[in-house]
């Protein structure tokens, strides 16, 4: 969704007013092939922290080395602990429901690997009411002149507590921080 004035305002509508949840993920890897490995999110009920998601998914494909080294999750680790993808997929969309705003930095990038796993995996993703929102848009638009927008710069900028750790959890706990230290 593109930063204007009439988005602005509605985002700050659902960060005091409505539902927002803020995800991320880890992924095997960033090509049309890769699958995600972890989902996490948290909801926010009227700027009020109400439920968290963090989901371990095992991979159908190979674990690219770099990912792996980045996220440190590895096919052992996923075979053991993560559930299918369709099983975890499912979960999440219900965990998203409808009516809310779906949050997260660099938002592009989660929401192709959503898609490309309901296409490898034939699952629906359309939910109704969802809006979407990227912090790195975000804070370009209302904080201009940055060296960078990466979440770990982000967390320093607006002096928020939180990590970029490469842990979903984290990272949506931290995306969270931003987002709302950025509509304030």
């Amino acid at each position: 969704m593109r930063i204007n004035e009439t988005n602005l305002e509605k985002f700050r509508q659902y960060a005091t007013g409505g539902r927002v949840v803020i995800f991320d993920t880890e992924t095997t890897g960033c090509s049309r092939w890769d699958e995600i490995c972890r989902i996490a999110a948290v909801e926010y009920v009227d700027g009020v922290r109400a439920h968290t998601l963090s989901l371990y998914i095992c991979p159908t494909c190979e674990m690219n080395p770099w990912a792996e080294g980045v996220h440190g999750l590895s096919l052992d680790f996923l075979s053991e602990h993560g559930l299918a993808p369709e099983e975890a997929m499912r979960q999440f969309f219900e965990f998203l429901g409808s009516d809310a705003l779906l949050v997260a930095h660099n938002n592009k990038f989660d929401m192709r690997m959503l898609n490309q796993e309901c296409e490898k995996f034939d699952l629906c993703f359309a939910p109704d009411g969802i809006e979407t929102c990227d912090t790195v848009a975000l804070a370009r638009h209302l904080r201009p002149g940055l060296d960078s927008y990466s979440l770990a710069n982000l967390i320093e900028a607006l002096d928020i507590d939180g990590t970029n750790s490469h842990d979903a959890l984290d990272d949506a706990f931290a995306c969270a921080g931003v987002f709302f230290a950025l509509l304030s």
